[in-house]
């Protein structure tokens, strides 16, 4: 059964696919984003081949070091917003939604809150007590678990157990999420697909659809691991020499 939000035109179908490579950041993050293009819903569920620190779009890599410092971690700017995200713990998953002629997604709140209900529903079929957060809490920073906002999933307590960050573009959705803090049981990944979408069409493989591989590499070498995203021009110039 689907998290019902009113307003918000839901997928008929989702793919959903295990991601069965640990991948590094760089190509996490070109994995979500080849995603998003295809004209199909999809929900990836997906691992790190080391450990990794995440940051918004417009947040930086010495912010990001400074809040989550450890050896040997790589430190990823996201293509989506958000605050500061540690993922050496947790489940990570995307969600996007294609661009479809003629159709403007609601804003972003209205999908944050469905999404994040469907995930609510999936993680309380998988034995987690959460519900969604009704309003912003106090600021605590950059780091994500310390600021929750209105519509992330929380405990009795009120402390936030998932989190995400949205982008738009092209008329397309990307929503890249994280659980923590819980152990959902196992199952909860299909218990969101069918969450999300009445039909769900299960993907298999290290290739969601065939040339996968080598888009994912052109896409790390032309983008996610070039200095210009890496620094703080966020990829949108090159730095200003001195």
């Amino acid at each position: 059964m689907q998290a019902p939000v009113p307003d918000v035109l839901l997928p008929q179908s989702i793919r959903f696919w295990c991601d069965p490579i640990p991948r590094s950041g760089y190509e996490n993050m070109a994995a979500d984003e080849l995603l998003s293009r295809r004209s199909e819903a999809w929900l990836r569920i997906y691992g790190w081949s080391r450990p990794a620190v995440s940051f918004g779009y417009f947040d930086s890599t010495p912010v990001a070091a400074a809040l989550f410092p450890g050896e040997g971690i790589e430190y990823i700017r996201r293509w989506t917003g958000g605050g500061i995200v540690d993922h050496r713990k947790g489940y990570t998953y995307t969600v996007t939604l294609p661009a479809v002629e003629g159709l403007i997604y609601p804003p972003a709140d209205k999908l944050y809150k469905w999404i994040h209900g469907a995930l609510a529903e999936a993680l309380k079929a998988s034995g987690v007590n959460c519900s969604l957060l009704v309003s912003d809490a106090p600021d605590g920073g950059r780091a994500c678990w310390a600021s929750p906002v209105a519509s992330d999933i929380v405990d009795e307590s009120g402390h936030k157990l998932a989190g995400a960050g949205q982008r738009r573009y092209r008329g397309a959705v990307l929503h890249q999420g994280l659980i923590q803090e819980c152990e959902p049981a196992d199952g909860w990944q299909l218990l969101l697909a069918h969450a999300l979408a009445p039909e769900v069409e299960v993907v298999q493989g290290a290739e969601p659809y065939e040339g996968f591989a080598a888009e994912l590499e052109e896409l790390c070498r032309t983008k996610y691991c070039t200095s210009e995203w890496n620094d703080e021009s966020h990829g949108r110039r090159k730095p200003t020499k001195s």
